[in-house]
């Protein structure tokens, strides 16, 4: 299951292969759409929820609400069902069809507030390692930081490529717009790999990658109660 952005995405696999997938713009109507969408794959790939062994589960960064509603649904399935859940990197997703690559890879995502949160893989032999963890920053700060050759993907990259190019040159690799999409059996397949090693996560902890606190406004303090003055 991926709720991170408003392109969401739910896959069913066996083994890391894909049997069965849908991605949808979902919005914020995440609650609504994705056990629909579940039970959507499940039947096309010709099976019921009684024969899943696992759940994977992207776990961000990306939206508060999607990213909730995703986590919380993995979770509750996972230990409804006694079975092994896995949450794996929104921007390890982005960045795994160019794993092969050899070249640094920087999958960008919507942060808000006109910044990115910025992913940082090197491809070894076919698969991702993370160079260091995820931060948000502005495109501007990103730029200055890279002085060689780097592939740029992710959700975000098409609104800030313009102003990646102008400040790289060069040293922007972009790759074509239609592998840009965010796939859910990429998720299915990293999420794979740490299973056949007998690796997963706790229901009871795994949480979602935010990065930063959510923008909500505090409530005003209620107003006490009127005073009137009265006459000498």
């Amino acid at each position: 299951m991926d709720t991170s952005t408003g392109m969401a995405g739910v896959a069913v696999a066996d083994r890391g292969a894909v049997l069965a997938e849908v991605t949808w713009s979902a919005g914020f109507n995440h609650t609504t759409q994705l056990l629909p969408a579940v039970q959507k794959v499940l039947q096309s790939a010709g099976i019921g929820i009684d024969d899943v062994d696992a759940v994977i589960v992207a776990i961000g960064p990306g939206s508060y609400s999607g990213l909730r509603v995703g986590v919380s649904t993995a979770k509750g399935l996972a230990a409804s069902r006694g079975i092994p859940l896995v949450g794996v990197s929104t921007l390890a997703v982005e960045a795994s069809p160019f794993a092969r690559q050899d070249l640094p890879i920087r999958p960008l995502l919507d942060a808000g507030r006109e910044e990115v949160a910025v992913g940082h893989y090197r491809a070894s032999e076919g698969r991702l390692d993370e160079v260091e963890p995820p931060y948000v920053t502005s495109v501007e700060l990103l730029c200055d930081s890279i002085r060689a050759p780097t592939l740029m993907c992710g959700e975000r990259l098409p609104t800030v490529q313009q102003a990646i190019v102008e400040r790289l040159g060069d040293l922007a690799v972009i790759p074509p717009l239609e592998s840009l999409v965010r796939q859910p059996g990429r998720l299915a397949e990293l999420g794979w790999r740490r299973l056949a090693c007998g690796d997963s996560d706790d229901p009871a902890t795994l949480q979602p990658v935010y990065l930063r606190a959510p923008s909500i406004t505090k409530p005003r303090p209620a107003a006490g109660p009127r005073q009137t003055r009265r006459g000498s």
